[in-house]
């Protein structure tokens, strides 16, 4: 497990997962509901932007600042990624003006979305282990010498 990367590997590894699970942590009696994203950019100073539908409730009832947590997967990869943070609900055009985000992104933040960031804390890298493969026979030549010839096995 490899915590605190430096912003360009947590760029590349953010966009070869993609996708990740957006959990609010607050307490709050209003908080933002859980959800599936998919993270659109990384800005230089490792905020992860993304954009989530607007929520029912009036978007000024909401904390502006919260926990969160992201939890990045990829079916296939062999590694996953958790990042912590303090997510923010961004809907103003002068707000994402000021975060010199790309074009794209602002451009793609229509009207009944908005957009979320998740100012990083911390982060966990961590590799999937394979599992160990177990021989069919080597169990059963494994068992056969328990039963008959190992006094201290008890099944």
């Amino acid at each position: 497990m490899i915590q605190d990367m430096s912003v360009s590997v947590l760029r590349g590894k953010i966009q070869e997962l993609e996708n990740a699970l957006f959990m609010s942590e607050s307490n709050a009696l209003v908080s933002l509901p859980t959800h599936i994203v998919r993270v659109s950019e990384v800005d230089e100073e490792g905020n992860v932007w993304f954009i989530i539908p607007k929520p029912t409730q009036v978007i000024e009832s909401f904390s502006k600042e919260m926990p969160a947590k992201l939890d990045f997967f990829k079916k296939g990869t062999s590694f996953f990624l958790k990042i912590s943070g303090v997510a923010s609900i961004v809907w103003t055009a002068k707000e994402m003006k000021e975060a010199n985000l790309s074009d794209e992104f602002s451009g793609s933040l229509k009207k009944g979305n908005v957009a979320v960031k998740v100012k990083v804390e911390l982060t966990e890298y961590i590799e999937k282990t394979p599992k160990a493969t177990s021989n069919p026979l080597f169990n059963v030549g494994s068992q056969v010498y328990n039963w008959l010839l190992n006094p201290l096995f008890s099944a």
